[in-house]
């Protein structure tokens, strides 16, 4: 099967999408740019500002045309937005089959599968994950750009902020 992914929001979230592009590659499922060939369509989100909150929605909700006129069978949230808000957006846009939260992006698989079998499902257990050195990556950037995590997370309740409520408390990469 063909997937689809539109990455948004930070250079982390850039990260989070090659890290899924690598596990569904080891699951079977090939990448494409065209989303109206793919059966499945990813929008790995962000929820930091409004504007962000504004552009991961407006994406979904054009990419949930390729359901109507495309060959795409699910559309999952990813992300921030949906670490964020997932109990809200789930009611809200039924055009997304699934939501998969930054704790849980190994669990897209298993979300994808679900949403296939027409079974809308929220997967946000968890704080987000650290890469080990050994996770399959797809980069989508040149090799000379590529991103490296080296830390998730804050432990600062900061009133302007919401890292911590949407990565979780700060954990240090020890790859």
């Amino acid at each position: 099967m063909k997937v689809g992914l539109v990455s948004l929001g930070c250079a982390k979230n850039r990260v989070d999408s090659e890290l899924m592009l690598g596990l569904l590659r080891t699951h079977g499922y090939s990448a494409t740019d065209d989303p109206a060939g793919a059966e499945i369509l990813i929008v790995n989100s962000c929820g930091f500002i409004e504007q962000a909150k504004a552009e991961s929605i407006d994406t979904l909700l054009r990419l949930a045309e390729h359901k109507k006129s495309g060959r795409c069978k699910a559309l999952i949230l990813a992300g921030c937005l949906g670490q964020r808000y997932s109990g809200d957006l789930l009611a809200e846009l039924p055009e997304v089959d699934a939501i998969v939260g930054t704790g849980a992006w190994d669990r897209l698989p298993e979300a994808i599968e679900l949403a296939l079998a027409g079974h809308r499902r929220i997967f946000t257990e968890g704080s987000a994950i650290l890469p080990a050195a050994d996770m399959p990556r797809i980069l989508t950037t040149p090799g000379y750009l590529a991103y490296v995590k080296i830390a998730e997370g804050c432990n600062h309740a900061c009133a302007f902020c919401a890292i911590p409520q949407i990565r979780g408390p700060l954990s240090l990469c020890h790859s």
